[in-house]
């Protein structure tokens, strides 16, 4: 069980009840996993159900989720509740919005070696330094994750989306970098562009 909380230093931390980690000390203390500086604040957190990419590829703008059930088998594996997956979007209060959900392991690994790629090797906005921006901003007063054990578990969907945005040489000459495919890259972001849809 996670829990997602936002501080007032405009962080995203993310704890986990976990008895049998010893960081928790029994179950007495929520284990930090990841945490990110979102940069603003937020001012409403709510679940959502994480759709599968694969309903995107059979829905029209016509369709309705009951037509689409009928349409597409693969549909009802979203009714099962092994898979499903919850995230949680947010609105901030310079007016933008925002999705956090979960990805598998191996997704994760993949797209993190990408992200690390495409922040060094494009250039950024204004030469913001985007690792530096992300870094968890640490308050002495409260208790958090501390900077020894910063957690670096969050992908910024907006950098990874940049990808979208080369040439096809580029795209190969990166994907080759990280040991992967460009359809492999594309097929994860189109996971995570159909994962953060929550209507």
């Amino acid at each position: 069980m996670y829990f997602v909380c936002h501080d007032d230093r405009e962080n995203l931390q993310f704890f986990q009840y976990a008895p049998t980690d010893p960081a928790s000390r029994g179950g007495n203390k929520l284990v930090c996993r990841a945490d990110y500086h979102l940069g603003t604040q937020t001012t409403h957190l709510r679940t959502h159900l994480v759709r599968n990419s694969l309903l995107l590829g059979s829905a029209t703008p016509a369709t309705s989720w009951i037509a689409l059930r009928h349409r597409d088998a693969m549909a009802l594996r979203q009714e099962d509740p092994d898979c499903r997956r919850f995230g949680v979007h947010f609105g901030t209060v310079d007016g933008g919005f925002g999705a956090v959900f979960p990805v598998n392991e191996r997704t994760f690994r993949r797209l993190y070696a990408l992200q690390g790629v495409v922040g060094n090797a494009l250039q950024q906005s204004g030469a913001l330094n985007v690792r530096g921006w992300r870094l968890f901003q640490r308050t002495t007063q409260r208790g958090a994750c501390r900077s020894g054990e910063r957690q670096k578990g969050v992908l910024d969907g907006g950098l990874l989306m940049r990808y979208c945005q080369l040439g096809y040489f580029q795209q190969e000459e990166i994907a080759r970098a990280i040991g992967t495919t460009v359809d492999m890259i594309m097929d994860n972001l189109l996971e995570l562009d159909c994962a953060r849809m929550v209507l």
